[in-house]
């Protein structure tokens, strides 16, 4: 390993990197293939790259990783034609997050992108998932285990490898990541439309997750507390800005290794049908009395009302839960909601409705 001359000039800067880098000319790095994953980070704010540089000390022995503070500087560099992921800021001057990808991608870049954004720019963080194969975007500030995270999944995705969060993408239940202090981390696509859309729940200048109303997002916050104190998953509902659109909203402790966070599981309750009981019975083998109790769960009841709309205790639907986890593979409720409410394509959902059948 050696070190590089200061080439912030340039509009790129780099700490220590390999023997196979060899320097062309003023600003410019030409690369072998490295044997490494290659990170290209972009950023008009040296002192975010900075952050990140810090933050990822760490990961230098496993990725290849380059820093520019000039998005225009980027263009300029061969290795991002064989680069493995991308992680840009949105909004910066001269040339947009949305217009570099663009050119990039006109390029020929097959790399992965992640997109860190400003809560102000949710409409383009929608666009550039839609039109520039966006995998993954967080919002700003991204706690650095999160983006480790993100990067070492855009690596495996690349490499054929399968990832949680691609399949979370292609789910009809909008999932956001929330910290203790209520801020939204990552989202999913349908995730990221309900946000953009500003009708049901937004991320206000704070990054803070909040509902149509003050009353709803006290409730929602209240929930989230809950949860965290508690490790118990629950459920709200929460209404568009109208009041007419209902969601369900299933609030699980984050299943991995932090525990300031929770997931939201948002369900349009009137636009996003799930399979009937009877549906739910043959699918997946189940008793009427536990297809019910799935049913009422999927739909956004937690098991304490669950329990009382079928008219038996808590004690009992818990002795059924534990039954249906068993028979559809799941041992969380908020992977039992997404294995029901994906067990048909929407198209295809009877939405009969419950059927109260207890054999």
């Amino acid at each position: 390993m050696r070190q590089l001359g200061d080439i912030r000039a340039a509009g790129v800067y780099t700490g220590d990197v390999p023997e196979e880098v060899v320097v062309r000319k003023p600003g410019l790095l030409q690369m072998a293939v490295p044997s490494r994953p290659q990170v290209l980070f972009v950023d008009d704010e040296t002192i975010v790259l900075d952050g990140i540089r810090r933050a990822l000390m760490e990961k230098d022995v496993d990725w290849d990783i380059a820093f520019f503070d000039d998005p225009c500087a980027l263009l300029d560099q061969p290795q991002v034609l064989s680069c493995s992921v991308v992680v840009t800021d949105l909004r910066m001057p001269v040339l947009s997050g949305l217009e570099l990808l663009a050119r990039l991608r006109a390029l020929g870049m097959t790399a992965e992108v992640i997109i860190l954004t400003g809560t102000g720019d949710m409409t383009s963080a929608l666009e550039a998932i839609n039109t520039l194969r966006v995998f993954r975007y967080y919002t700003k500030p991204c706690p650095s285990s999160r983006l480790i995270e993100g990067i070492s999944d855009a690596i495996s995705h690349r490499n054929g490898i399968a990832v949680p969060a691609v399949v979370a993408d292609r789910l009809p239940i909008g999932i956001l990541e929330v910290d203790a202090a209520k801020r939204v981390g990552f989202m999913n696509r349908e995730g990221a439309k309900l946000v953009a859309g500003g009708n049901v729940l937004v991320a206000d200048a704070g990054g803070r997750c909040r509902a149509a109303t003050p009353q709803q997002t006290a409730r929602l916050h209240r929930a989230i507390d809950l949860v965290l104190q508690e490790g118990e998953p629950t459920v709200v509902t929460v209404t568009d800005a109208g009041g007419e659109g209902r969601y369900s909203v299933l609030i699980e402790p984050d299943g991995k290794a932090r525990r300031d966070s929770v997931l939201l599981f948002v369900r349009d309750i009137d636009h996003c049908p799930l399979p009937s009981v009877d549906t739910l019975k043959r699918l997946f083998d189940l008793s009427g009395s536990e297809a019910r109790l799935a049913y009422e769960l999927a739909a956004g009841f937690d098991i304490k009302d669950a329990a009382e709309r079928m008219n038996i205790s808590v004690l009992t639907a818990r002795s059924y839960l534990k039954i249906v986890f068993g028979k559809t593979r799941t041992n969380r409720q908020a992977d039992l909601v997404r294995v029901l409410v994906t067990a048909l394509p929407p198209m295809l959902s009877d939405g009969a409705g419950p059927s109260f059948d207890r054999s």
